[in-house]
């Protein structure tokens, strides 16, 4: 008779054990997305900040973007290539933005931050709309993606 008693007592205990295991390692996966979440926001805004940098640094891009917000303004070829390198710099932060928050890396506030930056920089850079018409026809395999709906909008509301 003890025997059995203590055979339930054991297993009674084993179960706890087994559950307080079973929440702890709940708790650190928890914990583990969270840091994860964090650290791809962190990438994210120092992607942004990168961009920032290099027109901080250097005069002949912040006067190039001075340019661009011109409307009327003529480019030649070498400042159209680095319009298209600094609309591709954007649209990688955009996209890659898009892609961690399908995959629940990032909140929807961030998505929406990038969604609102489209509509800033084609605002602001008259001269990127068409290199943004361009790039959207020459990549149709993003044609679904929420950034590519977000720029075409932006474009259809500016122009």
């Amino acid at each position: 008779m003890n025997t059995e008693k203590i055979n339930k007592w054991l297993t009674l205990l084993a179960n706890i054990g087994v559950l307080i295991g079973i929440i702890f390692l709940a708790v650190e996966v928890r914990q583990s997305n969270r840091i994860a979440i964090a650290a791809t926001e962190i990438s994210v805004r120092d992607q942004f900040r990168t961009n920032n940098e290099v027109v901080l640094a250097n005069d002949a891009v912040a006067a190039l973007l001075v340019k661009a917000a011109d409307i009327d303004a003529e480019f030649s070829a070498v400042e159209t290539e680095k319009l298209y390198a600094y609309l591709y710099a954007h649209m990688n932060i955009w996209m890659s933005i898009e892609i961690a928050y399908e995959y629940g890396m990032l909140p929807r506030t961030t998505f929406e931050v990038s969604l609102a930056d489209i509509s800033g920089v084609l605002r602001g850079y008259p001269a990127l709309r068409p290199l943004a018409r361009d790039t959207m026809s020459a990549y149709p395999s993003y044609r679904d993606s929420h950034i590519y709906a977000a720029m075409r909008e932006a474009l259809e509301v500016i122009d």
